[in-house]
């Protein structure tokens, strides 16, 4: 491995660190630091792709080398102004003080996730991407244009086939969107060639970012240790997730990451109002569409719980009976336009939908019901995790009733859940979940922002023996 690609990691990872650091708050809190570090580096690496489409789109071989020099000076001036505006940056890195016991299982644990990353990212080093999806749709796009030099369209059947058509190229998945193509190109172009082993171990690098951010983000939130640390563990010990690192190349785990990380930065301005964590949320929010079309529909729900949590009690209600009503209005006149970002307008009808993108979906009942219940509880994707879910919901429902910060990301969990029940058991996405294929990774999207659910509905819950390090998460007042 080169310095160029070693590099290729450390400048992304230390310019989003200093941008969420100096952004964000909250470097003194435990956690805070964790938190940057692992927000960062998805942060770091889309700024890196998205200065490298600015400047090398017409010489994609050395997007690096000219790349490199932007992303170094933001760093310079984020990690500045982290000092000069947030002080001293380095809180205590140690875990706060625990019992014996539960120090030796916090070590065990960490230990544990450092290996079963280790394993993840030499399984990557191992071999090409594998010739599935991730190789026909993901790869398609920064392999062509990194081999070709320099950046082409990718356009529909009809205009690659159109006589005007110059320097065009056209793919089934011609519409996906490019930011994890970039992300490609820059570690492909500080590898000095298309090495597919070394630009899918990236992938790992976010699983261990995703892990990163989860325990910094809820230690800062009041999590304990030994509570932030098991969950870690068992966030990033599901198979789908370390399949989807192992055999690298799809967008799901990149989609997840972010995903969770806009509901975790959101968690913070709830509890601690720093506008700068709010902020963060909404850039994680609407980077979204620009990994994966079903970004959009999260994005959406993201933004309508925000939007609902922003207005007062009553205006909530109203606003919810005037959009539905004129929603059902719309309906019965015969359908309706709605503005989806990443979608385009989507037109919204009785039994039908039409996305500009996707085309035409028929609604109407497909009994694909013991397929889910396959998917989610007896395949192994998931350990126990769907059997935990309801019954810490059932036990603690007190806290999801009491806690803003829980109620809201239920809702929110709430709305992305009932789309997925509409996608799969009203639309031809039900083939998903017959065949096994796209409804797991659908599904996966959701999952690091269950895990931020259960540590906020378990965050009070003691064992045995004081423990020093909890602190109270008490619900901030109405917005």
């Amino acid at each position: 491995m080169s310095l160029g690609y070693f590099l290729a990691w450390l400048l992304p990872w230390f310019a989003g660190t200093g941008i969420c650091l100096a952004v964000g708050g909250g470097v003194r809190d435990r956690g805070g630091l964790a938190g940057a570090a692992g927000s960062g580096f998805l942060l770091g690496l889309f700024l890196a792709a998205g200065i490298s489409c600015l400047v090398a789109s017409s010489d994609t071989a050395n997007a690096f080398s000219r790349a490199a020099p932007w992303l170094a000076a933001i760093a310079m001036l984020a990690w500045l102004a982290a000092v000069v505006f947030r002080g001293r940056v380095f809180p205590a890195l140690l875990p706060a003080p625990m019992h014996m016991g539960r120090r030796s299982i916090w070590w065990i644990l960490l230990l544990a996730i450092f290996l079963r990353l280790d394993v993840l990212f030499e399984e990557a080093l191992l071999r090409p991407t594998f010739p599935w999806d991730a190789w026909s749709a993901w790869a398609v796009k920064p392999k062509s244009w990194f081999l070709l030099g320099h950046h082409v369209p990718y356009e529909s059947m009809q205009q690659w086939l159109a006589p005007s058509a110059t320097e065009i190229r056209t793919a089934g998945v011609w519409n996906y969107p490019e930011l994890l193509a970039w992300v490609q190109i820059w570690f492909a172009s500080a590898a000095g060639g298309w090495n597919e082993p070394l630009i899918n171990a990236a992938w790992t690098g976010v699983l261990g970012a995703l892990g990163l951010a989860s325990y910094g983000h809820w230690r800062v939130l009041g999590i304990r240790p030994g509570l932030a640390m098991l969950l870690t563990y068992g966030l990033l010990s599901l198979p789908l997730l370390d399949a989807h690192a192992a055999l690298a190349g799809y967008a799901d785990l990149w989609l997840a990451a972010v995903f969770g990380m806009a509901v975790l930065s959101w968690l913070r301005w709830l509890q601690r109002r720093e506008a700068g964590q709010l902020l963060l949320a909404l850039v994680f929010a609407g980077c979204m569409p620009l990994i994966k079309l079903e970004g959009a529909v999260w994005l959406l729900a993201f933004s309508v719980i925000l939007v609902l949590n922003l207005l007062p009690r009553r205006w909530r209600w109203m606003l919810v009976a005037v959009v539905g009503g004129l929603a059902c209005i719309g309906i019965a006149l015969g359908g309706f336009p709605l503005p989806v970002i990443g979608l385009g307008w989507v037109h919204m009808a009785w039994a039908k939908v039409d996305i500009p993108l996707l085309g035409t979906l028929d609604l109407y009942w497909r009994p694909v019901g013991s397929e889910m219940l396959s998917v989610l509880f007896t395949l192994p994707n998931w350990h126990l995790l769907w059997y935990v879910l309801p019954l810490v919901v059932v036990l603690r429902r007190r806290v999801l009733v009491a806690e803003r910060a829980a109620g809201l990301v239920g809702l929110l969990l709430l709305a992305c859940a009932s789309f997925l029940f509409v996608l799969f058991f009203f639309t031809d996405a039900s083939a998903w979940a017959e065949n096994f294929t796209s409804s797991n990774r659908l599904i996966l999207h959701l999952v690091p922002v269950v895990f931020s659910l259960l540590a906020l509905l378990l965050a009070d819950v003691r064992l045995s023996g004081p423990d020093r390090s909890a602190r109270s998460i008490a619900p901030t007042a109405e917005g």
